[in-house]
């Protein structure tokens, strides 16, 4: 959902309930992802381009709120973001510890630069906060994809369940923030 021609802010419950549509998408998307992987199955790019098409969604949300500039910079960073989680998984996958190694210090730096943008917006969200969460849900879709790789299924699928609800926990913080800025948006007028 490309929200690029809405004006209005979203309600509470609309605002919650999209936020964790998207993020339930990246980690199903990123679940599939895992498995083709390891599978080796030919659907990577197809799956690879919809999983970048969450950063497009989830920038229409910060447009609405902040604007197009913001959007565009939280748009590249999740775009970013996801590529290298992409490269990381496939690296542990696939046991190439040259590209992981390669690609953990850009992921590290991605995050720390999309956890500062997103403090720098919102005084309710936290830089060290979300350096946690996107560090903690990197490390359960790594455990996921090695438990995939050395077919521990059933805790492949347990860690995916924890992922799932790890994601959701990830868009009330988003959306806690997004409360604080719509209620002072809301006195303002």
């Amino acid at each position: 959902m490309n929200n690029d021609k809405q004006t209005e802010f979203y309600s509470k419950e609309d605002l919650r309930n999209i936020l964790r549509l998207y993020l339930t998408q990246y980690s199903t998307w990123m679940r599939f992802y895992i498995v083709s992987v390891a599978a080796a199955i030919k659907d990577q790019e197809v799956i690879e381009n919809r999983l970048l098409e969450i950063p497009i969604d989830i920038a229409g949300i910060f447009r609405i709120y902040y604007g197009d500039q913001t959007a565009a910079q939280i748009e590249n960073l999740l775009r970013d973001h996801i590529r290298f989680t992409m490269d990381l998984v496939k690296a542990t996958i696939t046991g190439d510890s040259n590209s992981f190694n390669n690609s953990a210090p850009q992921w590290m730096d991605n995050s720390k630069a999309l956890s500062a943008e997103l403090a720098s917006i919102n005084n309710k969200w936290n830089q060290n906060q979300f350096e946690n969460l996107f560090g903690n849900l990197l490390s359960m879709t790594l455990d996921e994809a090695n438990k995939r790789k050395n077919m521990q299924y059933a805790d492949d699928v347990y860690q995916y369940d924890n992922i799932e609800y790890f994601v959701l926990m990830i868009a009330d913080v988003l959306w806690n923030g997004f409360m604080v800025f719509y209620s002072s948006q809301q006195n303002i007028k």
